[in-house]
């Protein structure tokens, strides 16, 4: 097996990384999420870090400050102690977690708290640092405080690209103007957002979409659950759509039409949870070439290494794949209905 097509991408000028990464994961840090199991995520994160070793070039791993207030990376740092000369680049981000302070954005606030999150990580630098929240304070009285910080910390060489949230598939036009506004002003180097096959990268206008302005503005492009809440994964379909907004768990016309676009892929690709996993992974990793895929660990047991993306799909494998996507997204999701706004890796 060949596996030039999974070359590693540049995300930045200084930073390039595989094109399949692994996240700590969000979902299992939501404030309604049941207490996280830290057991089985630190075994989810050895195995990965143990089987990405194994590979050529750096792998990225994807945390957030705002996970149970640093306990997220916590343990990705007690993990990354445990394997000194790891490769593996960490990309955090700030935004969310007010503290002490007036607002997140606030003073130093992000200075700051990068300081805590090396700590955390038990490192001296961090591959990406995001901008999560587009809230800079009342007209925007903290954004370019917050640009100067960012720009400053990475002329010191404390992260090494400046990220910033994209749009989901069904932002609104006001989300996506203010995302293009911010662009604009903060001219990060990488995007980062969630998609899959399920929910396509965002719709800028103009028939473009997140990946191609991504291409066109030259910058990264980090998609995050792109297995799509486990249910490209061979997931429970019940409990994959349980975590789909304005979907009825156990909804007959629903879990119908997802479990019979799930029989096709298996019928033409392979039934098992990496059979399907490969065909998602593929399907947006072959259409946007400048993008890398965060896969969370310590839910799943699939691989998270080359192994799990297999051979190529061909132009008419694709295309069939993708038919059946979009079949299975008509099922979820109406025209009028939003994308989910809660964050869930998987």
């Amino acid at each position: 097996m060949t596996l030039s097509d999974l070359a590693p991408r540049r995300l930045a000028p200084d930073l390039t990384v595989r094109p399949l990464g692994i996240s700590s994961g969000t979902s299992r840090w939501a404030p309604s999420a049941p207490h996280p199991q830290d057991a089985r995520l630190l075994d989810g994160l050895r195995r990965a870090l143990e089987a990405g070793g194994k590979d050529d070039g750096m792998q990225l791993l994807d945390t957030a400050d705002s996970h149970r207030c640093g306990h997220a990376e916590r343990l990705v740092g007690k993990v990354l102690k445990e394997h000194p000369g790891h490769r593996v680049q960490v990309a955090s981000k700030v935004g969310r977690m007010q503290g002490s302070a007036p607002h997140p954005y606030a003073g130093p606030r992000v200075r700051h708290q990068l300081e805590q999150t090396l700590e955390n990580l038990y490192l001296d630098q961090l591959a990406l640092y995001t901008l999560e929240s587009y809230d800079f304070g009342l007209g925007d009285r903290y954004l370019d405080p917050v640009i100067e910080q960012m720009r400053a910390l990475r002329d010191l060489g404390q992260i090494r690209a400046i990220g910033l949230r994209g749009p989901g598939s069904h932002s609104s036009e006001r989300s996506i103007g203010r995302f293009l506004d911010l662009f604009d002003r903060i001219r990060p180097d990488v995007l980062w957002t969630q998609a899959s096959a399920l929910l396509p990268l965002a719709d800028l206008g103009e028939g473009e979409d997140l990946g191609a302005f991504a291409v066109r503005h030259g910058v990264g492009l980090v998609i995050a659950s792109p297995l799509a809440h486990g249910l490209l994964a061979g997931g429970c379909v019940e409990r994959a759509l349980a975590a789909w907004p304005d979907t009825e768990p156990g909804h007959g016309a629903v879990a119908a039409a997802v479990t019979h676009g799930l029989a096709q892929l298996a019928g033409r690709f392979g039934s098992s949870p990496q059979d399907l996993a490969r065909v998602a992974l593929r399907a947006i990793l072959q259409r946007v070439q400048n993008a890398v895929l965060i896969l969370g660990i310590g839910d799943e047991q699939h691989r998270h290494d080359h192994g799990l993306l297999g051979q190529p799909l061909t132009e008419q494998e694709l295309a069939f794949a993708e038919e059946v996507f979009a079949r299975v997204r008509s099922a979820l999701f109406k025209p009028e209905e939003r994308a989910p706004s809660v964050e869930v890796i998987v």
